[in-house]
């Protein structure tokens, strides 16, 4: 067994901290230096492939320890149209004996006494089913709008199952063309779904492929085991996702990733903890301003930490709450057109929050309305004066969520004690700027408070859902350069769809690879980016379909160990000469649809950025201020409002420095909209201008600098500026007056949209090093200890790529030892093929 394994293992891990070093935080454990590199998998049943022709089909199982609630049987189809049929379905036991209803799928009648369909009534958008011929006959079809729900069957009748007995659970199926079936048996008590049993499955398999490469750190889906106070704790399920993990790698180090949002049985006990939205409707989900909730979740967090510290303690090395939507702590339904926040709980928090202020009429304050949440009456910034209410409540729902976040990290470190990390989904600055409502009713902008907090030790994200396709550039969500400078670890979750993802649709809506090379490719362009900013990251295989199940493909961990390793030894930070800065106030002025501006702006800025041809950090304004080193080229996307002490510290900008202001720079402040104000901050004497669209034309200087022609939404928008005075106008607006206006260290950008033409133009004016001066994704990074230096490049087309490694040395591939000259080589380079060079004194 796993602990016999484990206890002849010559090392046992030890703690697992994040500790700050010259080259910023690392993960260490037992004292050693170790990447965060970790396998993201979930136990879910497993498939069977069903072809056109009748087949008979099965799995064994043998339940580990006596099931606790009632057993069920799961059948799950899949996305795809088509038909499906199963017949003489048998769970039997060794003896042969029936111990489920034989003849079950057989008609209407024994299936209704023996089954259930989820989901109900008109949720149910894509199967149908039908009985002929002794069979069940289902019918999928494409839902409206292309979103599949969980359409399955699931046993309803009684079924009884003992422990260390093997049963054999069979059938026949065909289908009109050859798809999966996914099919699992599960334990159910109290909301806890324990699998038992389910074909073989890929999650285990991925866990072996993973160590083979060097890769121990697993985090995983696993059940919370939160049942009624009334009852007792039952861990079992938790326990046995541990013991099958380390039965397969003994050495393996486990981050469970469990949910903390309410059960439904606490749900159904509470009906004031659930979340309301505009139209009433209350949905099943946990409200984070209720605080009884909160102080329910933070209990069930701290006793599951002491009980995974004290069951594996040496095993388990951290735990990441999830709640919320898709568990990233952002509110549900964010993407959604209704808005929350019309519920009690919600009501109490916004008048305690307005009696903090000192608001008068607290007492008898009500949640701002819907319509004029969504409205936009004064333009897609709001003013701080005339709207203060509305920018207030974005704020307050900003700290609701932060305090949620910060209240579950200080329950799971008082459970898990010292020496274990801390996880957290927060803070995706860059992504919301997409939200139709506008990026504050994602409770994503209190991520300063959350950095100062001792108790969490990584933060985390997906990795950016706009350009990760080939060819893209597979940006993150964050801050990611503050993080790090407050002592954190970024950590990217890499759900990939590679080229094993099975679904057609998804696949192609989420940049899905065709083939090995691309996968390859794509996740050596990803990890390499990842090292070299020192973070982390997870290769997720998202819905357990063995996306990352190809020992080739974890070849890429394999030959990219020599840069974790060299980079491990670093003594200086990630410091890149440009800087993306966003200041998380500013936001709470963005109204209902400002994504017309705000996504060009800042969601997709990091594809423009990406392809300037050098490298570029993430950073909130306030914390890039206070930093001893100041990034030649800051590119201020969000600074829109700001405060007395930030106006006089940006007003002193540094010798070397250019900063970028982009669309509203400094314009509002306490007073409201201040455009004198404004001008003594970057020296811009800004007006309003009312033109069709926000799109803007390149004069003869701009074309010069290498502009597009035009650039900027199609979209009418306000509000939007012009200025006047000296500098080099590189672009104009429709009516002729200056959009983009360049002087020594500042630069006006009143367009909502930056291009990589503009900012390659910009970086060299500010005395950035470029590493190429074609479209390429380029990350650099020192290791000062030995003048080494990395240099990462994915080119998006072919042809030879002149590339200046920065200073002389002898340069060579980095990943098979191949000479390629001094600073100056030109590369044979292919389009979305990564490269990785070393440059050595």
């Amino acid at each position: 067994m796993w602990w016999i394994l484990l206890a002849l293992l010559p090392t046992a891990p030890g703690p697992a901290v994040v500790v700050p070093t010259p080259g910023g935080p690392q993960l260490q454990i037992d004292g050693q230096p170790r990447p965060l590199r970790v396998f993201w998998g979930q136990r879910v049943g497993g498939s069977v492939a069903v072809g056109t022709a009748w087949q008979p089909l099965g799995f064994d199982v043998t339940p580990r320890i006596p099931p606790v609630g009632r057993c069920t049987l799961h059948f799950r189809f899949g996305a795809g149209a088509g038909s499906l049929e199963l017949r003489n379905l048998r769970i039997t036991d060794p003896a042969g004996q029936d111990v489920f209803p034989a003849g079950s799928l057989a008609d209407a009648a024994a299936f209704g006494r023996s089954w259930l369909v989820w989901p109900l009534g008109d949720q149910n958008t894509v199967g149908r089913w039908s009985f002929g011929e002794g069979a069940l006959r289902i019918e999928l079809r494409d839902p409206p709008g292309g979103q599949w729900p969980d359409f399955h069957f699931h046993s309803a009748a009684k079924l009884e199952l003992q422990p260390r007995v093997k049963y054999r659970v069979s059938f026949e199926a065909r289908a009109s063309a050859a798809r999966s079936l996914n099919l699992a048996l599960f334990d159910v008590a109290n909301s806890t779904w324990r699998q038992i049993g389910a074909p073989p499955g890929y999650f285990l398999s991925q866990v072996k492929l993973a160590q083979q490469a060097g890769v121990d750190i697993v985090s995983f889906s696993a059940p919370n085991c939160w049942g009624p106070p009334e009852e007792p704790a039952n861990w079992q399920p938790l326990d046995d996702l541990c013991e099958e993990i380390l039965e397969v790698n003994p050495q393996a180090l486990l981050i469970p990733r469990v949910g903390a949002d309410a059960p439904d049985w606490y749900l159904n006990r509470h009906l004031e903890a659930r979340m309301v939205f505009e139209d009433g409707r209350a949905v099943q989900r946990s409200v984070v301003t209720d605080r009884a909730y909160r102080a329910a979740a933070a209990a069930q967090l701290e006793r599951i930490g002491r009980h995974l510290a004290e069951r594996f303690p040496r095993q388990v090395i951290g735990l990441h709450p999830c709640g919320q939507n898709t568990g990233e702590w952002f509110y549900a339904e964010t993407w959604g057109r209704p808005l929350s926040g019309y519920d009690p709980a919600t009501a109490a928090a916004w008048r305690e929050y307005l009696r903090a202020t000192g608001a008068a009429d607290w007492q008898t304050a009500s949640v701002p309305p819907a319509t004029e949440r969504h409205g936009a009456p004064l333009g897609l910034l709001r003013d701080p004066v005339r709207e203060a209410r509305l920018v207030a409540f974005n704020r307050f729902w900003q700290r609701e969520m932060g305090d949620t976040v910060l209240a579950l990290a200080a329950a799971t470190r008082r459970g898990l004690g010292a020496g274990r990390l801390v996880v957290f989904f927060y803070g995706y600055g860059w992504e919301f700027g997409a939200i139709g409502n506008g990026a504050s009713v994602s409770g994503h902008y209190d991520l300063d408070r959350v950095l100062a907090s001792p108790d969490i030790d990584v933060l985390c994200s997906p990795i950016s859902y706009t350009d990760r396709a080939w060819l893209g550039t597979g940006p993150v969500m964050t801050a990611a350069e503050s993080v790090a400078a407050a002592g954190k670890l970024w950590l990217n979750e890499d759900d990939t769809r590679t080229y094993l993802d099975p679904r057609q649709q998804e696949h192609a809506q989420e940049g899905g690879l065709v083939n090995l090379a691309q996968t390859q490719h794509l996740m050596r362009r990803n990890t390499a980016m990842s090292i070299v900013r020192g973070q982390g990251c997870w290769w997720m295989d998202l819905p357990g379909q063995g996306w990352f199940n190809d020992a080739a493909i974890w070849q890429v961990m394999r030959e990219l160990a020599p840069l974790d390793q060299g980079l491990l030894r670093r003594t200086t930070p990630f410091a890149p000469d440009i800087a993306a800065v966003l200041d998380e106030a500013s936001t709470d002025l963005l109204a209902g649809g400002s994504q017309v501006a705000a996504r060009p702006l800042i969601y997709d800025s990091r594809a423009a950025l990406g392809r300037v041809g050098a490298p570029y950090g993430q950073y909130l304004l306030d914390r890039l201020l206070a930093a001893p080193r100041q990034p030649r080229l800051q590119v201020m996307l969000a600074a829109w409002s700001l405060t007395a002490a930030q106006r006089q510290r940006l007003a002193a900008r540094p010798a070397g420095v250019t900063r970028l202001w982009c669309w509203a720079p400094a314009v509002y402040g306490p007073a409201g909209q201040d455009l004198a104000a404004a001008q003594q901050v970057h020296g811009f004497a800004l007006r309003p201008v009312t033109v069709p669209t926000a799109q803007a034309k390149a004069t003869a200087a701009g074309l010069a600098a290498g502009l597009p022609a035009s650039w900027g939404p199609a979209a009418a928008i306000q509000p939007l500026f012009t200025v006047s005075g000296p500098g080099e106008v590189w672009a104009t607006w429709s009516d002729g007056s200056p959009a983009l206006v360049v002087r020594p260290g500042e630069v006006f950008c009143g367009v909502p949209q930056l291009v990589p033409e503009l900012l390659r133009a910009v970086a060299s004016r500010a005395g950035v090093p470029l590493v190429t001066q074609r479209a390429a994704h380029v990350w650099t990074a020192d290791v000062a200890s030995d003048g080494a230096r990395y240099l990462v490049i994915t080119p998006f087309d072919d042809g030879p790529l002149a590339v200046d490694c920065g200073r002389d040395g002898r340069c060579s591939d980095a990943l098979s030892g191949a000479a390629l000259g001094g600073r100056q080589v030109t590369l044979p380079a292919e389009a979305g093929v990564t490269r990785v060079l070393l440059l050595q004194p």
